[in-house]
């Protein structure tokens, strides 16, 4: 069997058998297949051959590098295993570090200097309230108020009494003044 040899600058669509291709491309860039007796390429040390090893390696570990983990507290952070590259974690309850006066944060794992660093503080927008801590709060209980709502009512004729009103100190209905002067005195009902 007798090898044949081509350099070429882009491989052929259809391969001779038992051949050696040196595919010299633009640039720093070489590449080089040995065909089978059918003409079917086999990668020696190419991009594509690269690219199909390397390729999902590359992307499993990118992957697994970006990502955050999300822990509830600080203990919780201090507990994860060193995954041996560095690594966000969002403590949804920093409230165990002194740096943070409250709700969460996100921190660092440096795998250098095996500490985590803080890199960003959340504060929670939950809170709570008591009726006795309100300053400033109306002089009612909130029993009062509860039972004022109970005892609410309505007008069967609200539509109507919404039109009432007042304008320059006359009484409108509707928007237009009721009455005339002495013909409608609304002083001392």
């Amino acid at each position: 069997m007798a090898l044949k040899f081509f350099k070429v600058a882009a491989l052929p669509g259809v391969l001779e058998g038992d051949a050696f291709y040196f595919v010299s491309a633009p640039g720093n860039v070489a590449e080089s297949y040995l065909t089978d007796a059918a003409g079917t390429a086999k990668s020696i040390g190419n991009t594509a051959m690269i690219e199909a090893i390397v390729g999902p390696l590359i992307a499993a570990a990118v992957a697994q590098r970006n990502q955050i983990e999300v822990v509830a507290d600080i203990a919780a952070r201090d507990a994860l295993a060193d995954p041996g590259y560095n690594q966000m974690v969002l403590v949804t309850d920093a409230s165990a570090d002194p740096t943070v006066d409250a709700g969460a944060a996100l921190y660092v794992f440096n795998t250098a200097t095996d500490l985590f660093t803080k890199v960003a503080e959340y504060e929670s927008a939950d809170f709570s309230f008591a009726w006795d801590n309100i300053t400033g709060k109306p002089s009612s209980s909130p029993a009062n108020i509860d039972d004022a709502v109970a005892k609410r009512h309505a007008h069967a004729n609200l539509t109507t009494l919404n039109k009432l009103g007042e304008a320059a100190g006359e009484l409108t209905f509707d928007g237009a003044p009721v009455g005339g002067g002495a013909d409608w005195n609304t002083v001392a009902w």
